[in-house]
């Protein structure tokens, strides 16, 4: 390994010079660092989460709140104000008032608010009840506050009727789920559904967003492995290079490098969205636990299932990064110009792009998960998600790695074999009968 160190430093800084790595670098960090608020903010302003939606009193911004109520459910003013709210932020609980239909005009109601005041209107509907807020023409209450006002009260109404009803939350959705037939299942298959740690919905979003990291980062590394081997050989530096470094030490110390720069990538992103996190509850009162995990791609997975969570994903991505990047500098070697960059970097993507909507489609299948997991490299983006989220036990997860490891160092062993030669020989494509006539050279 004389010069690995040489090669890994000046490496590094190529890579952090390159603009393009250099800019998906500081995108991926920003996404991993914001996905949360992002998704808490998709949760608010689509409706997909209840407990999303719940406002509470505080976070109203008004001096008064009047409930007119023409429907036939019975609400009062204790009803309104179960939540004790904060007298020194939003809406005080003593200014929540209450009519019933035909206890005052709404005309008259209208004409008295003022400019901090909001009217909360709940009438029926050709298909249900509709909650209406309004505001003063002179009004200086903003719009979010007149909406979570209506949230809240949508809220407090909806508990009333269902209680009313008889109906907890539980019950109706039951109700409205209605029967459906499970099927034959075996006991080997009740097992694993009893030892699934979530749901179809949370797995599916960390699944997809795994796919894609690992997609993303082995395209770059790879692209920018092929390209750096490829220059080196057409400009005749390898041929300098290998006088003082050994073979290998020049392929794995850009493997390396490439590696740092995910992980502190990586690492980066993580530690970010750890800070955004911390800012968004002590500041903003923000309640994570209130967005539906898996309502949307979740590129947070790497801060979300605790140290066993990280460790098994960031192996996963080492092994899956090591891999790709030994295979692209055996392919990358085999080139002689520039324009043959395409075909070795063709390769990789294709080997990327099987695993890829391998994960994305059979790795949502039970039956299908467990076969994916051990076949490379599929493998790469479906073990590491599949055992997070209890389709997998951690037999299957370690003989997928070991597995992994096996062929890494089956591509480490044919690029001893192979590299020096490949790089000092004029081949033009990256073909299988010319690495494989390189192990004889």
């Amino acid at each position: 390994m004389t010069g690995f160190g040489k090669v890994f430093r000046f490496t590094l800084v190529q890579t952090l010079k390159n603009k393009g790595l250099l800019i998906s670098a500081i995108m991926m960090i920003l996404m991993m660092a914001f996905m949360k608020p992002m998704m808490y903010l998709f949760a608010r302003s689509s409706g997909n989460n209840s407990a999303a939606m719940t406002a509470t009193l505080r976070d109203i911004e008004a001096d008064k709140m009047c409930v007119y109520n023409e429907t036939a459910v019975p609400l009062s003013v204790a009803d309104l104000v179960t939540d004790v709210g904060n007298p020194d932020k939003g809406l005080n609980p003593q200014n929540i008032s209450y009519v019933n239909y035909g206890d005052s005009s709404i005309v008259d109601l209208v004409e008295g608010l003022g400019p901090k005041d909001i009217l909360i209107v709940i009438k029926t509907s050709q298909t249900g009840y509709k909650v209406n807020g309004i505001i003063s023409d002179n009004s200086e209450v903003e719009i979010r506050s007149l909406d979570r006002a209506t949230e809240y009260v949508q809220k407090i109404f909806d508990d009333v009727r269902k209680k009313n009803m008889g109906l907890d939350d539980e019950s109706l959705a039951a109700l409205a789920s209605g029967v459906s037939k499970g099927g034959v299942m075996t006991e080997a298959d009740y097992k694993l559904e009893q030892e699934k740690t979530m749901g179809k919905s949370e797995y599916s979003g960390i699944m997809m967003a795994f796919v894609i990291i690992v997609l993303i980062v082995s395209s770059l590394a790879s692209s920018y492995i092929v390209a750096s081997v490829n220059e080196e050989k057409s400009s005749k530096l390898a041929e300098s290079l290998l006088v003082s470094v050994r073979p290998m030490a020049l392929l794995l110390g850009k493997i390396i490098a490439m590696l740092t720069f995910v992980f502190g990538t990586i690492l980066l992103g993580v530690s970010l969205s750890m800070v955004v996190e911390k800012i968004m509850v002590s500041g903003f009162d923000v309640d994570f636990g209130a967005v539906a995990q898996g309502s949307s791609i979740n590129l947070a997975i790497f801060t979300g299932y605790g140290v066993v969570g990280f460790a098994v994903l960031a192996l996963a991505l080492m092994l899956a990064l090591c891999s790709f990047g030994v295979l692209s500098g055996i392919l990358g070697s085999a080139c002689s110009q520039t324009e043959d960059q395409q075909s070795a970097t063709t390769v990789v993507m294709m080997l990327s792009m099987i695993g890829y909507f391998a994960g994305m489609y059979g790795g949502m299948n039970d039956k299908l998960i467990p076969i994916f997991s051990l076949v490379p490299p599929i493998s790469y983006f479906t073990a590491p998600v599949a055992y997070i989220g209890g389709r997998i036990s951690l037999g299957v997860l370690l003989a997928s790695f070991a597995i992994q490891v096996v062929v890494l160092v089956a591509l480490v062993m044919l690029a001893a074999k192979t590299y020096r030669v490949l790089l000092l020989s004029d081949s033009s494509r990256p073909k299988l009968s010319s690495i494989l006539a390189a192990t004889k050279g």
